[in-house]
């Protein structure tokens, strides 16, 4: 009777191995251990590149659309800001202080965390072009920050603030979004060209306290005053001009004038070089025909003209650097 309990305790034990045990400790071994040979993979066991399952298990873990890389922006702000080193993520308050002028060129983007904003004290000069606008908008927008995980909404961030000392300020070729306030300018004495403004919470634009109504649709809205409007107030005419004309006209009118002025004596240092060349070839090959003297003088033309062409062409360079620096302003 023992013997018998004892021989089915057995057969009772080794079906427990079989049925769960073996399964389990199989699937164990062909995931993490000695790799499991498929039924139609012939390869012996262990024989398989690790390095497949080690791609696989990084795409199990990477996400689908992974955290792009911005650029923090907090307190005062650079002079010049460019679409090449952002997208920048706004995480405090940012500001154009008083008595200075900041640029931003086309294409910019700014991304705005909750409770953050612009406060514009000095002069803000937006450069955005049809095809290229500065962007301000939330963090959540995934059209610049893909991996949001929530959906941009109005009040997500503050929105620009333009102080009443902050006369002068441009905007040209721009988009606000997903603010509270918009603009919220405290003086009249701003510009506005081809500004496209949606989904903004309390106001879109508001101007010394008083709503503006701006382009149904988030079509482009523009705004400016006269010369008129500012002799009214006492304001000089100048505020209403570009702050950086005088130097942006500076540099495109100067530096095409040395340009085209140097490549003009460019062109005549490097005909006379030919022609003293040419004519110490002659006096090289008749030697008796000449004065030693000619031959000095003819070297010396050649050397001078060659200075010429030199200085000349540094000279071209400059003003075409000028002429092309004149676009960033």
């Amino acid at each position: 009777m023992n013997g018998r309990a004892t021989t089915t305790g057995a057969v009772l034990a080794a079906l427990y191995t079989l049925c769960c045990v073996a399964p389990v400790w199989c699937a164990g071994v062909g995931e993490h251990g000695t790799a499991a040979v498929a039924p139609n993979d012939t390869s012996p066991a262990g024989s398989h590149d690790t390095s497949v399952m080690a791609a696989r298990d990084a795409a199990i873990v990477t996400p689908h659309n992974p955290q792009p890389t911005f650029v923090t922006l907090v307190g005062d702000l650079p002079k010049a800001l460019s679409a090449e080193k952002g997208p920048y993520l706004v995480t405090s308050d940012i500001y154009v202080p008083a008595g200075k002028t900041v640029s931003v060129q086309a294409g910019t983007v700014f991304l705005f965390k909750n409770f953050t904003g612009l406060h514009v004290q000095g002069t803000l000069a937006i450069k955005g072009s049809a095809e290229k606008p500065v962007i301000f908008t939330s963090e959540n927008d995934r059209r610049f920050n893909p991996a949001a995980s929530l959906n941009p909404n109005p009040y997500d961030w503050n929105g620009i603030f333009i102080h009443d000392d902050a006369i002068g300020t441009d905007l040209q070729n721009f988009e606000i979004g997903y603010s509270v306030y918009g603009i919220n300018s405290l003086t009249k004495f701003i510009r506005i060209a081809s500004g496209v403004f949606h989904d903004n919470g309390r106001a879109n634009l508001t101007i010394e306290g008083l709503p503006q109504t701006v382009t149904a649709a988030g079509g482009p809205f523009s705004y400016s005053l006269s010369v008129k409007n500012a002799s009214v107030d006492g304001v000089p005419v100048k505020i209403l001009s570009d702050p950086e004309a005088v130097k942006r006209n500076t540099l495109r009118i100067g530096g095409l004038a040395v340009f085209l002025t140097s490549c003009a004596l460019d062109a005549i240092f490097a005909i006379q070089t030919n022609s003293w060349q040419k004519q110490m070839n002659v006096i090289s090959k008749d030697l008796y025909s000449y004065e030693k003297t000619d031959f000095v003088n003819a070297q010396a033309g050649r050397n001078k003209n060659i200075a010429g062409v030199a200085v000349t062409s540094t000279l071209a360079l400059i003003g075409a650097a000028g002429f092309s620096l004149s676009f960033r302003y």
